[in-house]
């Protein structure tokens, strides 16, 4: 619903919230370079981007339907639709989640359509306003600037899991428990996530960057390639993560097997002790007349008497097989509170993402 548009003239002035009809003159053919941002579309930006920018239905439909798509880029000959998908920050779950950005390139013009507020846009928007001259230089280095953005804010996310995995290893190694587990398992479960959306994303990073499709200048084909590179490291990064997710789960499972081995060898110890007092009980507990000590004055407190001195021998011998400090142990041990992998701050998170992306803006004048 929410419109954010610029549009930078071949005079480098940059002009803002352009009105529909100028919106449509522009697309329709123009000079400059138009950006286009629709947040949280509707029904009417479902109209505006079918029937008055003359996109297809079907990839309008991909960035309007709610849920997530498969990353993929579609060539429709007047313009290219870009699918991306990077970390949902909005959403402040245990599992990471991950958001569309949709993207229609023109000749002149880029059009970028998302559900959710991302800070990779925000990030563009802010280095658009003061140096659009670089940044819209074409729609190919806008669009390039936006995937770089958009791969660039995953990292923060990956940092605080990684941070979150030296703290479950810890775990796991001095008290393995149910948190430890849990967080194991959620751990799994954002990498398996995240690994899922990028990996379609570097057949489209590839395909950019091989000079595929004539939408795209020819000094942007390097830019995407070297784009395609750092997804591979940032895929290198999470990949790391869920090995080392893995590695805690098999560490985990490996301690609750010992345990239960020394347990058991404990248990055993303790049914070797009471066997002479339950022979003992059995004997006594007879119903013969002329059975010897039956007519024992404290025949009665002897036989308890050995049995309180057994159970303490046997208390005593637990101790020192340090089984009930164990126990103890796990009841005060430190449990792992609810970890949320988006929890950054917004402000450092878009600034991070505008600082990587300025960088490579300083790359290309050079």
């Amino acid at each position: 619903m929410p419109h954010t548009s610029f549009y930078l003239d071949p005079r480098g002035e940059l002009s803002r919230e352009l009105d529909a009809a100028q919106l449509l003159s522009l697309v329709a053919g123009g000079d400059g370079v138009l950006w286009l941002d629709i947040d949280a579309p509707d029904a009417n930006d479902r109209s505006l981007l079918i029937d008055g920018l003359g996109f297809h239905p079907i990839a309008v439909e991909t960035c309007i339907e709610p849920g997530t798509h498969n990353a993929r880029i579609e060539d429709f000959g007047s313009y290219l639709f870009l699918n991306a998908r990077g970390v949902d920050y909005t959403q402040k779950g245990d599992i990471l989640q991950t958001t569309d950005l949709g993207m229609f390139i023109g000749r002149t013009y880029v059009v970028t359509v998302h559900d959710a507020f991302m800070h990779s846009v925000e990030a563009v928007r802010k280095l658009v306003e003061s140096d659009a001259k670089r940044l819209m230089s074409s729609p190919s280095l806008l669009a390039h600037a936006h995937l770089d953005a958009l791969i660039q804010v995953i990292r923060p996310a990956l940092d605080r899991m990684s941070d979150h995995a030296d703290a479950v290893e810890d775990q796991v190694i001095e008290s393995p428990n149910e948190s430890a587990l849990a967080a194991i398992m959620t751990l799994k479960r954002s990498s398996l996530g995240l690994n899922r959306a990028l990996l379609p994303q570097r057949e489209v990073l590839s395909r950019l960057g091989r000079r595929e499709f004539s939408l795209i200048a020819g000094e942007a084909d390097l830019y995407f390639r070297d784009l395609f590179e750092d997804l591979v490291r940032v895929q290198g990064m999470n990949d790391t993560i869920r090995e080392r997710a893995d590695t805690c789960l098999a560490t985990y499972l490996s301690s609750v097997s010992n345990r239960q081995n020394e347990i058991m060898k404990v248990l055993s110890i303790v049914a070797t002790i009471f066997m002479p007092l339950g022979l003992i009980a059995g004997i006594f507990g007879m119903n013969f007349e002329n059975m010897p000590g039956l007519d024992y004055r404290w025949g009665y407190f002897a036989v308890w008497g050995l049995t309180l001195f057994a159970f303490g021998l046997t208390i005593w011998l637990l101790w020192l097989n340090r089984w009930i400090a164990a126990r103890i142990q796990d009841l005060r041990s430190k449990r792992l509170g609810r970890f949320i992998p988006t929890a950054v701050d917004p402000v450092r998170l878009t600034a991070f993402a505008g600082r990587a992306v300025a960088r490579n803006l300083r790359r290309r004048r050079r």
